[in-house]
């Protein structure tokens, strides 16, 4: 984990963000899946990077080329059960609020979230 999120920073990487989140996103979702199977807090292997990996994937929402696998990122934290308390999950949906409400402004009622977009399925795994 550590290693991409350096990775993810390094200037001189900025091309390779989008797949970069990719992968961050499928670590995530691996986490997410062991985790259910896990008896406490202190077991939750992303618990540890979660402040940093939030940042990282906020920071994915503002690029058009890592949207996605942000978006897919924050739906593994969201779902991870003990990860978030109801702050941080308040914070995600504000700031996937702000991405969808921008990419109305910007496309009109050609808007390329819809109901089966990852977007909206973050919102309703909340």
């Amino acid at each position: 984990m550590p290693d991409l999120t350096k990775l993810f920073v390094d200037p001189d990487e900025l091309p390779n963000r989008g797949p970069v989140l990719s992968l961050l996103s499928s670590l995530i979702a691996a986490a997410r899946d062991s985790t259910v199977k896990a008896a406490g807090t202190e077991e939750i292997f992303l618990l540890p990077f979660k402040d940093e990996v939030l940042g990282i994937l906020v920071t994915g929402l503002k690029a058009q080329s890592s949207l996605r696998p942000a978006i897919e990122g924050l739906n593994g934290l969201v779902t991870t059960p003990d990860l978030l308390d109801d702050q941080e999950i308040g914070f995600v949906v504000q700031k996937v609020n702000d991405v969808i409400s921008s990419q109305e402004d910007l496309l009109g009622a050609r808007c390329s979230f819809s109901p089966s977009s990852p977007g909206f399925s973050l919102i309703i795994a909340l």
